[in-house]
């Protein structure tokens, strides 16, 4: 398991460049409540200024929260982090403590008050710059602010999601819709 000890900073670009392929991720929003989505759509929306976005339906808990706040993080899980992946993105934050549920640790940004989750292989800080719809989702794009990393990171260990299936870039797929 990872931890925020094994971390490095690294720059925009670099953040950019060390993304999986269609990567599933898990977001954290809020400031004193605090609440994890996880999350399937996502995209690079600008190299220069760093944006990248994300897509939520209004029916859950944390639109309310990117909808009443600045600032998220993304952070990108392993396959060892799979259940909680599950499980953010099953459960209710109306009526689910996800960090105390999955016993994932919330740290708060260097450079945001959104909570980092220290498990993950990357974290990164964005600033809300604007929300728009489009069809079933909201986007949000955000630009970094900040990104940290592990040191031994290698992007083959993200869990990627396409389709109710999740894998690595090195298996495929190693949980199938049930």
């Amino acid at each position: 398991m990872v931890n925020m000890d094994d971390k490095v900073d690294i720059d925009h670009m670099g953040a950019l460049m060390s993304l999986p392929p269609a990567p599933v991720v898990l977001v954290g929003v809020g400031d004193e409540e605090k609440n994890i989505i996880t999350v399937g759509m996502f995209n690079v929306f600008s190299v220069r200024p760093p944006i990248i976005g994300i897509a939520v339906t209004t029916s859950r808990q944390s639109y309310k929260f990117l909808e009443e706040n600045d600032e998220f993080t993304i952070n990108i899980p392993g396959k060892e982090l799979l259940e909680h992946v599950i499980t953010c993105g099953e459960k209710s934050g109306a009526d689910t403590d996800k960090f105390k549920l999955t016993g994932l640790t919330p740290v708060k940004g260097k450079r945001t008050k959104a909570p980092r989750i220290a498990e993950c292989l990357m974290n990164i800080e964005l600033k809300k710059l604007r929300s728009f719809e489009v069809g079933d989702h909201t986007w949000y794009l955000g630009e970094i602010k900040h990104t940290d990393i592990t040191s031994d990171y290698d992007r083959s260990k993200a869990l990627l999601y396409w389709d109710g299936e999740y894998w690595t870039a090195g298996e495929r797929p190693i949980k199938e819709r049930e």
